[in-house]
């Protein structure tokens, strides 16, 4: 597992259309975009009955993991289990490919057909469900639009519209089952983007010079973010 950096920046509306801009004239879009506006990103996130991942979040330990089931555009061909790791500010990702089937049990809380699926991630998920009862707690999902640089693998995101959903419809369809999470009604600004920095040893200076626009960084993750959406409206992810 190779282990990133990443660093998340809330920008205004307006910041992010400087910053877009300037991305487009430097760097290569994702070739997985199918539009400018980005791609819909879904992804349910587990947690145990000691809700570990969201408290180990807020108090900032420097070891900690989470663990989800991740789609695109609502293709279900094409679905992965990820572990996210973060070693103090580092970041690494675990991710193996699961089936229809077992994608369709783990949005019910059925964890029992990954104990058929052959990849390690998966007999480690199982193991948790059994030993800490580890179970779906939210549906996140958001638009991304996302370029690329080959130098240090150098991974520049815009994510819009993220959504706490609480059932399997809001991994499919942006507008089903869901709240908006982030911005919330009551932030200081409209139509917030959050921004995220990745790369491996260290960030091309050139990026780095074309990032520089104000933004302030991000201390909640978009787990975090959603999770207390839902806890506003006391609406639990449905199984």
């Amino acid at each position: 597992m190779t282990l990133r950096n990443e660093k998340k920046i809330v920008l205004t509306r307006e910041q992010y259309f400087v910053l877009s801009t300037r991305m487009r004239g430097l760097l290569q879009a994702d070739p997985h975009m199918p539009s400018p506006d980005g791609y819909f990103i879904a992804s349910l996130y587990f947690d145990d009955q000691y809700e570990t991942a969201y408290y180990e979040k807020l108090s900032g330990k420097d070891y900690r993991r989470k663990y989800r089931v991740r789609l695109y555009n609502g293709d279900t061909s094409f679905i992965r289990l990820e572990c996210k790791e973060k070693y103090g500010d580092k970041i690494g990702k675990r991710s193996e490919p699961i089936g229809l089937k077992t994608y369709e049990g783990l949005t019910r809380g059925d964890f029992r057909a990954l104990s058929e699926e052959t990849g390690p991630l998966a007999r480690e998920v199982y193991a948790l469900t059994q030993a800490k009862g580890l179970a779906p707690k939210v549906a996140v999902t958001y638009r991304r639009e996302a370029y690329l640089h080959p130098l240090s693998t150098t991974r520049i995101t815009f994510d819009k519209e993220l959504r706490a959903g609480w059932g399997s419809a809001a991994l499919l369809s942006q507008e089903a089952e869901s709240f908006a999470a982030f911005p919330a009604p009551d932030y200081p600004y409209d139509n917030a983007v959050i921004l995220e920095i990745k790369y491996d040893e260290y960030l091309p200076r050139f990026v780095a010079d074309a990032l520089q626009t104000g933004g302030q960084l991000l201390a909640a993750s978009k787990y975090v973010l959603c999770r207390d959406r839902l806890f506003t409206f006391g609406k639990p992810y449905t199984k």
